[in-house]
Parts: structure tokens; C-alpha cells; sequence
């Protein structure tokens, strides 16, 4: 048990401190773990491979494919050139309604979604009005994430809550929904600041030049593709239906529907290196929750409170906290549910599930993979400057991305905040009900 500890510690550290070489580092990791299960036999080795996330795989792959579609048929940039023409000097109306349109949108779709459609299209904005990269990218990242929690279907985490405790719609809405609002105007306000201390100044570099050329007769039935494959994607696992399936047959129609060749399609998706490290952390953390240390550590934690209402709740929201942090939120959502089941009678008014939640959106902010939304971003940038030339000034400060000191001095303040503001929270809304 202690190599296994041992060896993911080392991974994490080697990922902080190598963050170029991240993805071989977490699947040398994800590979070691494995392969010492098997000779010591200390675990299911088998039960822990079957966390492959193959379904956050074909998901992946068919969203980025539609934004690839979208790409094609020039409704990336027809939606850009709108944004930069509509707000021409007004920046921080601009970042404010660029964070909330992203919380709105990951409502409704998977946080994946709400980053592959519109990095590509704000690597213009940010080049166009020279906005700070770090304060825009990473906010973006962290409002995809607080927009996937308020309601059921929103993403992974709020999915698992709803299907295996009676933590239902009501209480998405009673529970989730004004903290969540809450933390989208605080993010407006934190970003903002971040933006005028940088102290950018407008720089023009408009890549429309002229207004792009849509096609709306084929635009349009794509874009009611899609909205049904998002709408099915969020009903299908109250269904039992996989998210696979659904991917497999709206992506075969949306080739179908493409005029380009499905082939070249396909072939131009540059989304690998962010797959691989998204297998690499779920495979890490299939070994975390299977060798049974994730467990342990939670029922030590909660021992400890002494059967106090307010402790377990703390306790929760923590757990949750560190274990998103580090190895994601499906992890965290995986090994504390079971765990919130057994104590939820010690909690009143199902607020142990509100904390969990909680806990998950304040941790899956932290670092740059501690969601999918992260490694998501950094391929989007990496695809952008491969087929943009936009000067070797913007280039470097675009790159600041992959800066993991600079993405985390913006990033764990506010995760931060998010974690201390659901505990005052959680606390008063329990006195309340108490």
C-alpha cells in the first residue's frame, strides 16, 4: 500500500515540476501502479484498468469533431468577428459576458463541450484586444466547471450525485444554484482585477478583416445536430443509456452531414496529447479508489468528527476538495458517495450532497488537471498556434499558458474562495434548517 502512495506522490511532484513533460510522466505513473498491482496482487488490477475512462474518450473525440465541423463551415469565426465587433473598446463588459456565457453554457452542456467550442475563437479576442492569457484562459476553465454544477445533468460529478443518492433536481436548485451565480459574479469581478493590474493595453490585430461567409442552409442543420446530441448526451445517463452510444451515432451523422471528406476530418482532430493524459489521471485514480487508500483515509477523516452534523459536513466538502484537486473530480465523486450515503441521516436537509458537490467544483479548479477542461484548453492552444501566425509577441504571451506557476497563482486564489465561501455556506444554511 505505501509504494502505491509512494509512486503517485512522486507522479504529482514530477507533473508540478516537469509540467512539459506531464503526459509521459502520468502515464509512466499510470503504467508503474499497474504493473506493481499485478506482481504483489495487493489489488484488482483488472477493477482498477476498468476505470479507462472510454466513454470521456468517444465523447471527447466526437465534441472536437463537431468543433472542427463548426470550424469548416466558418461558424467559429463568424461568432468571434461578432464578439470583437460588438465590443470593440468595452473590455470589461467584454470579459464579464465572455465568463458568463460560459457558465451558461456548461448549464446545459458537459464542460468538455463548452471549452473545445470556444477556446479557439477567444485565442482571437485575447489577441485582438491584448487581454491578459492567464486571468481569460483560466477563468474560462473555472466557469465551465462552476457552470456543471448547479444542475443534474451539467456534468460528470453533478450526473453521479443525482443517480446514486435522492439528491434531485429540487435540490440542484435550492442548493446549488445561488452559490454557483454567486461564484460566476465573483469570478467577473476577480478577473477583471487580474486584467487591469496586468495593465494591457488595447492593441489592435483584427484577424476578420471582413465579415466570414456563412452558409446558413448547411450551418443551420448542424447546429440543431448538435444541439440534440448535447440534449441526448444529458438525458442518456438517467436512462442507463452511455454517452458512448449516443456520441457514436450523432458523430457517424455528423460526418454524414459534412461536405468534407470523413477521412481528413478525423485526421485533422489534434486532441491525442490531451486524451492521453486524461487516460493517465483516470487510470491513477481507478488505483487510488480500488487499493481502497482513498477510503481509509476519508473513514479516518470522519471518525474523527465524532458523529457532529457540522464536522461530517466540513469533512466532506475537504475530502472532496483535496481529492478533485489532485486526481479529478470523477475520483472524488466516486469514492465519497458512498461514504455521504451512509451518513446523510446525520445531515439534515440532504446538505451532505451540497458539500460533496461543493468540494468537487472548489478542487476541480485548483490545477490545470484537475478537470477535463484543462488538458481540453492547452491542446485548443497548441492546435491554435500550429495554424495561426499571430507574431512572435503574441505567440510567447499565449504560450504563458502552459506556465503552471502562472496558471496556478491566478487559479488557487479563487478555488480558494470557492472553498471558504460553500463552507460559510453550508454552515449557515444548516443552522438555518437545523
Amino acid at each position: 500500500m505505501n509504494y502505491i502512495i509512494l509512486v503517485t506522490i512522486i507522479v504529482y511532484i514530477g507533473m508540478v515540476f516537469f509540467s512539459k513533460y506531464r503526459t509521459p510522466i502520468a502515464f509512466m505513473g499510470s503504467g508503474l501502479l499497474l504493473i506493481l498491482g499485478t506482481m504483489t496482487g495487493s489489488y484488482d488490477v483488472n477493477a482498477a484498468f476498468a476505470k479507462f475512462p472510454s466513454e470521456i474518450v468517444i465523447l471527447i473525440i466526437v465534441l472536437s469533431l463537431f468543433t472542427k465541423i463548426f470550424e469548416d463551415l466558418g461558424l467559429i469565426d463568424y461568432i468571434g468577428h461578432t464578439f470583437i465587433k460588438s465590443y470593440k473598446e468595452k473590455k470589461a463588459v467584454l470579459l464579464a459576458t465572455i465568463i458568463v456565457v460560459m457558465y451558461i453554457c456548461s448549464l446545459f452542456m458537459n464542460n468538455l463541450t463548452v471549452v473545445l467550442l470556444f477556446t479557439y475563437m477567444l485565442l482571437y479576442i485575447a489577441v485582438e484586444y491584448r487581454l491578459p492569457i492567464i486571468p481569460l484562459f483560466v477563468s474560462v476553465v473555472i466557469a465551465s466547471n462552476i457552470g456543471g454544477a448547479p444542475l443534474p445533468w451539467s456534468d460528470t460529478p453533478a450526473v453521479v450525485i443525482t443517480l446514486y443518492s435522492d439528491f434531485g433536481l429540487l435540490d440542484f436548485l435550492d442548493k446549488m444554484f445561488i452559490p454557483c451565480a454567486v461564484f460566476t459574479v465573483l469570478l467577473c469581478i476577480y478577473t477583471y482585477v487580474w486584467c487591469k493590474r496586468s495593465g494591457a493595453k488595447h492593441n489592435r490585430y483584427l484577424p476578420f478583416r471582413e465579415k466570414p461567409d456563412i452558409d446558413w442552409k448547411k450551418v443551420i442543420p448542424m447546429i440543431v445536430l448538435f444541439a440534440l446530441y448535447i440534449a441526448s448526451v444529458s438525458a442518456g445517463p438517467f436512462y442507463n443509456i452511455s454517452i458512448a452510444y449516443v456520441s457514436l451515432v450523432f458523430g457517424s451523422i455528423g460526418l454524414i452531414m459534412h461536405k468534407e471528406s470523413p477521412i481528413d476530418t478525423l485526421n485533422n482532430l489534434s486532441i491525442l496529447d490531451s486524451l492521453c493524459f486524461i487516460i493517465a489521471l483516470f487510470l491513477i485514480g481507478g488505483v487510488l479508489e480500488y487499493t481502497g487508500v482513498l477510503s481509509q483515509i476519508a473513514q479516518y477523516i470522519i471518525s474523527l468528527t465524532n458523529q457532529n452534523s457540522y464536522l461530517i459536513m466540513l469533512a466532506i466538502l475537504f475530502m472532496a476538495f483535496i481529492i478533485a484537486t489532485f486526481l479529478s473530480a470523477g475520483p472524488a465523486a466516486a469514492t465519497l458517495i458512498p461514504i455521504c450515503l451512509n451518513l446523510s441521516p446525520l445531515v439534515e436537509n440532504k446538505l451532505i450532497f451540497a458539500a460533496l458537490a461543493l468540494g468537487i467544483l472548489a478542487g476541480s479548479s485548483m490545477l490545470p488537471w484537475s478537470a477535463t477542461g484543462g488538458p481540453i484548453l492547452f491542446g485548443e492552444v497548441n492546435r491554435f498556434l500550429s495554424e495561426v501566425k499571430v507574431g512572435k509577441e503574441n505567440e510567447s504571451r499565449i504560450r504563458e499558458i502552459y506556465n503552471l506557476k502562472s496558471y496556478i497563482a491566478f487559479s488557487i486564489p479563487f478555488s480558494l474562495i470557492i472553498l471558504f465561501t460553500s463552507a460559510i455556506y453550508l454552515l449557515v444554511y444548516l443552522r438555518i434548517v437545523s
